[in-house]
This record gives structure tokens, C-alpha cells and sequence, in this order.
């Protein structure tokens, strides 16, 4: 058993010991643990692996020779310190890993609904962040009318800006189940954002567009947006029209006296919505990687674009995008598009 191996249980304990004499005793089963044809063996030495100043485990080293000098057993220690400080990188980088995931699967935009007589699609990229989250978000509700939908671009970058992202989205989650209309929904989100007993609630804002989609007999749809200091989202027509919806306002979350947009438009069937954030068009690219992708440029996409289906749209903005800027992002993207639907 390996219990009788001399030195073991010390090491096992974090305490180092010297070279032994390899133990007579229980000779076969200990025998297991050597490399077939290795010989008769004379000498082991056992050094603790500590990680982060606990034990991890035990080198053990065996020789056929007659014992080790001072050299090999310094050289062994050594070792072993190294294998244990790698255990213990490996075990928190394993913490880091699974962190990112439980980040991932809580900030990043779910998968959208299926509602009935919409169609939705949804488009995310984070900007250069190796957790893959970021402060552009979209969120689509379920309602009796139809559903709600809500896109935005949370302050700053990365995990802070996720951060943010998460409380916008658990905020509406919770004001939309005692208030439906857009405007004043967003004015109570406003007022959540200012009352958050933060140090850093002055950089805590966000652009938003939050808005309603209602079935109408013809299968067309009523929207009704608000908005808060976030770009006009865009009708585009079967023709290739492309026309935007003004809803203005100021960002939400960043003054007390903020005042807030509104926009009602029809969907005819076969017209399509579609909200982004500024990372859309802010995407520098092109042959001198500095010009901005651009709303002149994203108005003839979606021009090109008529009549897709949201999915298919959204993906082909997502690789016009990723093809200006050559894959490098400089800012997250959300995009989320709605049209009528015959289900």
C-alpha cells in the first residue's frame, strides 16, 4: 500500500523529508508503482507539492542506486515547489474558467422567443473581450398584445459594462410586470438607475430604445418606442426604402432632470425593424482601417437587404461589419430586427 512508502503521509502533511531506504515490506504492492522492467529498487525520496501553502501532492522519485546526494534531493524540492505553484495556477485558473461561464450565461442576451405573428432576430458581438460579454444588450418580452422588446448600450466596456447591463435588464424584468407603457417604463428604469446607492453611479447610464409590438387584424404591427440617448432604429420597406424612426431623449441613468423620446410606427406586413447599437456604424475598417463603417453605408445594406427575414438580415449585417473591420472590434454590437409573420 502506499501508505507504507517512508515519507508519503509526511509529505501528504506539507513537511519534507529525506532520502529512505525503499521499504522491504509489501514489497509487490508496492511494486505497482514502478514502470515495468524498472529494476530492484533502493532509495526513494518523497517532496511535498504545495499550492497556494497547501499540500497538493507528493513527488516521488526512486532510484535504483543507493541513494540521492544533496544536489538531487535540492533539485527535487525545487521541483516539486514548481509543480505545486502550477497546480495552484491551474486550480484558480479552473475558478476563473467557471466564473466566465456563469458571466456568460447571465449577461450575455438569451435566445429570443417565439412569439406568435412576429418575426425576431437578434445579433451580438463583444468588443476584443475574451469573456465574450459587454455592455450592448437586447431583451424581447412575451405580452398578450404581442410582445416587448428592448435594446441598449450600457456605459463603459467589458465586465463593468456587463455589470451594468445585468442590472438594466433585471430592473425591467421586474418594472415591467407593474408598468407596460415605453415611456413610463423607461422614466421608472431612469429613476431605479439614479437611486442605486453607488460610488460609481455617475458613469452607471445607458442608451436605450424600449418598445411594444402589438398584432393588428391585417397582420401588421403597432409599435410604440421610447427612447433614451440611443440611435433612431430603421423601417426598412420591400421596396429598399429605408427610413428612420426618430425617437430622441437623453441617456437614461445619467441625470436627474432627463427627458425621454416617443415614436409610434405601423408595420405593414412585409416591413421590417431594425434596432442597433452605435458599435454598427462607429466600426472603423475600410482600406486605411479608419473609416467608420457609418449610417450612410448601413442604410444601403439594409436597402440590399429588403425582404430577408430578420435572421438572415441581421447575419448579414453581423459579416458586412466583420468584413470592414477586418475582424478587430473596437466596440460591442447588438442588433435585433422584427417584422410581422403569417404564424
Amino acid at each position: 500500500m502506499t501508505s507504507a512508502l517512508p515519507g508519503l503521509r509526511e509529505a501528504f502533511a506539507g513537511a519534507a523529508t529525506d532520502p529512505s531506504p525503499w521499504p522491504h515490506a509489501d514489497v509487490a504492492d508496492l511494486a505497482d508503482l514502478l514502470p515495468a522492467g524498472f529494476g530492484r529498487p533502493r532509495t526513494v525520496l518523497v517532496s511535498p507539492m504545495l499550492a497556494a501553502g497547501r499540500p497538493a501532492g507528493a513527488l516521488v522519485l526512486v532510484r535504483r542506486a543507493t541513494t540521492f546526494d544533496a544536489r538531487d534531493v535540492e533539485v527535487a524540492r525545487e521541483f516539486a515547489a514548481r509543480a505545486g505553484a502550477a497546480l495552484a495556477t491551474a486550480d484558480l485558473y479552473g475558478e476563473q474558467a467557471h466564473l466566465a461561464r456563469v458571466l456568460q450565461a447571465s449577461l450575455r442576451p438569451p435566445e429570443l422567443p417565439a412569439v406568435p405573428g412576429i418575426a425576431l432576430a437578434g445579433g451580438y458581438r463583444a468588443a476584443g473581450d475574451t469573456l465574450r460579454i459587454g455592455g450592448d444588450f437586447y431583451e424581447v418580452f412575451p405580452t398578450a398584445r404581442g410582445a416587448m422588446f428592448t435594446l441598449g448600450d450600457a456605459c463603459g466596456k467589458g465586465v463593468g459594462a456587463a455589470v451594468l447591463t445585468g442590472r438594466v435588464r433585471q430592473s425591467l424584468q421586474t418594472l415591467r410586470l407593474v408598468e407596460q407603457r415605453p415611456l413610463e417604463l423607461i422614466r421608472l428604469l431612469d429613476r431605479a438607475l439614479l437611486d442605486t446607492p453607488d460610488a460609481a453611479r455617475r458613469s452607471q447610464f445607458t442608451t436605450l430604445l424600449l418598445g411594444t409590438l402589438d398584432r393588428e387584424p391585417d397582420g401588421g404591427l403597432r409599435t410604440t418606442i421610447a427612447g433614451g440617448g440611443h440611435p433612431s432604429p430603421l423601417l426598412v420597406r420591400p421596396d429598399g426604402t429605408v427610413e428612420p424612426v426618430p425617437v430622441g431623449g437623453m441617456p437614461v441613468g445619467a441625470l436627474a432632470a432627463a427627458r425621454f423620446g416617443q415614436a409610434t410606427v405601423r408595420l405593414a406586413p412585409g416591413e421590417l425593424l431594425l434596432a442597433y447599437s452605435d458599435g454598427v456604424t462607429e466600426a472603423r475598417g475600410g482600406p486605411r482601417d479608419a473609416e467608420m463603417f457609418g449610417e450612410g453605408r448601413l442604410g444601403r445594406a439594409l436597402a440590399a437587404a429588403a425582404g430577408l427575414p430578420p435572421a438572415a438580415l441581421v447575419d448579414r449585417l453581423l459579416q458586412l461589419v466583420d468584413e470592414w473591420a477586418g475582424g478587430q472590434r473596437q466596440d460591442d454590437i447588438a442588433m435585433l430586427a422584427v417584422c410581422a409573420s403569417p404564424g
